[in-house]
């Protein structure tokens, strides 16, 4: 069991450890909807889905993310 806890908290550690910020924006029809939000991931496609789906919770209106 002590070994189970050990290697989720490593995997923890290493996931956590790998995600940057990126700072993405939504768009409208090629215009910036709203503000740029800051989202942690591993890879761009994951903020952009991450923010996409934060700026639709917000009741931001957006047809694509982009992040860098």
């Amino acid at each position: 069991m002590k070994k189970l806890f050990a290697g989720l908290g490593l995997m923890l550690i290493a996931t956590a450890s790998f995600a940057k910020p990126y700072v993405c924006k939504g768009y409208i029809d090629g215009a910036q909807a709203g503000e740029a939000i800051t989202v942690n991931a591993s890879k761009t496609p994951v903020a952009e889905d991450k923010a996409y789906q934060r700026m639709l919770k917000a009741g931001t209106k957006v047809d694509y993310v982009q992040c860098k």
